[in-house]
């Protein structure tokens, strides 16, 4: 594709996690310490949470590398399942055939041969990737394991990783006491993004580092907001546009190019929106039935419109609108918007609650003027947009 015009050996920007490529941000640092201190806490759990593509599962990859042969491990990626299936999966991963037993005789099983790895000097480990899908009645039957009066269970460790939905996951199933260190694994600053994607081209082979000029870094960091994942998308991009022209360097022009391709936005600091789903305010009147005011801490960072249909708001990228918040959960809440132009808000089960001015809501038909309350950030309604 581009690898011979930019003299690389290998892609420097596969989505696939890829251990070799892994570059250790001070967040990235600091998680992968979490994962290895998961052995100083009997009867714990270490989780690690994020939103889409920052880097997870490249962090685990490479943290299971680095494990010891006594490690005995199970890894876990598929987590839409039942507290018995959930346990039947586990079983096969240490070599079990665990097919047609009743729940108590799967613990029974479990709980016998950790016994027998502890007696052999071995060390258990759980590693659950995706594990924002568990549901609440598996993560409460992982407590019970920890909270076990006869300890049968006391040599097992268990390492959660997931979206950042998992941390309200894991608290409304009351585990959140069991939780030793919990970690929510941040994006990367300017410097960082930079320093990242130096790093991916020089494992790639790249005799010289400075393919992408510095503008064109700014602009990957304006676009990316610092998501590993998204990074990888925009450089990837950036860089066939550029060889394709027979250019030397990926300049800002590349960059851009590349952005409108993608059909993304700048990211910002407080309120990042990448969703193309919802019409531009450029619209025609008839499309849009209200605008959405946000504002961080009182001032406003951006205006959204509203078009029939659900719109979702929330921490996670996968939303419509997104909020990058600690105080937001990672799908917050929704607005409803019908072909009579009326819109309906409903909270979707969030950690810190949905309010209108003080009131705390569940279910609300939304009236112009109206003020959401999300944390530190507040949404205000318009039924029709400011100014007209």
């Amino acid at each position: 594709m581009y690898l011979q015009h930019f003299k690389l050996s290998e892609q420097p920007f596969e989505p696939s996690p890829d251990p070799d490529f892994l570059y250790l941000s001070n967040f990235h640092e600091r998680a992968r310490s979490y994962m290895e201190s998961v052995w100083d806490f009997p009867n714990g759990i270490v989780s690690m949470t994020s939103e889409i593509g920052a880097g997870k599962t490249t962090l685990i990859n490479a943290f299971i590398n680095g494990l010891d042969d006594e490690v005995c491990l199970a890894n876990m990626n598929q987590t839409q399942l039942s507290p018995v299936q959930f346990l039947q999966l586990l079983l096969a991963q240490f070599g079990f055939k665990p097919f047609r037993k009743r729940k108590a005789q799967l613990l029974d099983m479990l709980a016998h041969f950790l016994s027998e790895k502890a007696a052999d000097g071995e060390k258990t480990l759980i590693i659950i990737d995706e594990a924002q899908n568990l549901s609440k009645n598996v993560l409460k039957d992982i407590g019970r394991m920890f909270v076990d009066e006869q300890r049968k269970f006391a040599a097992l460790r268990i390492i959660l990783s997931g979206h950042s939905e998992l941390n309200d996951t894991m608290d409304a199933a009351g585990i959140q006491g069991l939780v030793r260190l919990r970690l929510d694994l941040g994006s990367l600053n300017k410097q960082e993004t930079r320093a990242y994607i130096l790093h991916r081209l020089a494992v790639a082979g790249a005799a010289d580092t400075e393919i992408f000029t510095d503008a064109a870094l700014a602009g990957v960091y304006r676009y990316s907001g610092g998501i590993p994942r998204l990074i990888n998308t925009l450089c990837d991009t950036a860089m066939i546009g550029a060889g394709s022209q027979g250019q030397d360097t990926v300049n800002e022009d590349a960059v851009e190019a590349a952005a409108r391709e993608l059909q993304w936005q700048e990211a910002t600091a407080e309120t990042n929106v990448h969703s193309v789903l919802v019409p531009p305010l450029g619209l025609p009147d008839a499309k849009r039935f209200g605008v959405l005011s946000i504002a961080y801490k009182g001032r406003t960072t951006n205006e959204f419109p509203l078009s029939m249909g659900k719109l979702l708001i929330g921490r996670a990228t996968s939303n419509d609108l997104q909020i990058d918040s600690k105080f937001v959960s990672g799908h917050h809440a929704q607005i409803i918007t019908g072909a009579d132009g009326k819109s309906l808000i409903e909270d979707l089960n969030s950690t810190n609650g949905l309010f209108i001015g003080k009131r705390k809501i569940k279910r609300y038909k939304l009236a112009s003027g109206d003020i959401i309350g999300l944390g530190q950030h507040t949404i205000t309604y318009y039924k029709e947009r400011r100014g007209k």
